[in-house]
């Protein structure tokens, strides 16, 4: 990775960190240089503006998703244990009293471009895309159970998810993550 991947990289790196704990309008390009240790003016080289820096966090974290859910889907042999690791993906965000990308900048949809709205709507949707099929899945080998369709249980789902994160952020307390999804979890049992 040359030199100007690096400094993009540390960017979204660190925009993604104070996004997650302080949301997207919570920071200026300033506060990133800080952290960084570079001047604001290396990061408009990079993302011109703060639209540009939304779309491009969007863009990352959701290819992060695909490469995560399809890791899972190849190691894990049924769909509980696919939904096992996928909470477990939304509660490291909670172990530094954080939340997922995709909390916070809905969070911020109504500050955000149309351009980065419509990353996030694509965010979302792969997220529930994903976690539709593999209640699909669950259902048709008999190791899940649940009213109504797949698609609204996904929903469901999410919901859960991301408010188990509000919920253990606000209390700095994981083990109201835990007790959530473990209710979660066996509500599909």
């Amino acid at each position: 990775m040359n030199k100007k991947s690096q400094t993009a990289q540390a960017i979204l790196d660190t925009a993604e960190s104070i996004v997650q704990e302080s949301g997207f309008n919570g920071f200026s390009y300033a506060h990133i240089a800080d952290k960084v240790g570079i001047r604001t003016a290396s990061i408009h080289y990079h993302f011109p503006n703060k639209e540009d820096l939304a779309v491009a966090l969007i863009e990352r974290y959701t290819d992060k998703f695909v490469a995560a859910s399809a890791r899972i889907d190849a190691e894990s042999p049924n769909a509980p244990e696919r939904l096992r690791k996928f909470i477990a993906m939304y509660r490291d965000p909670v172990l530094e009293y954080r939340t997922c990308l995709g909390v916070m900048f809905s969070s911020d949809a109504s500050t955000l471009s149309e351009k980065a709205q419509e990353q996030l709507t694509g965010f979302i949707s792969a997220t529930l895309s994903w976690l539709e099929q593999v209640l699909s899945l669950g259902r048709s080998e008999g190791t899940l159970r649940f009213e109504g369709d797949a698609e609204t249980q996904a929903h469901i789902f999410l919901a859960s998810l991301q408010g188990a994160q509000l919920l253990a952020r606000s209390f700095r307390d994981i083990r109201r993550f835990d007790q959530i999804t473990e209710e979660l979890i066996s509500a599909f049992a």
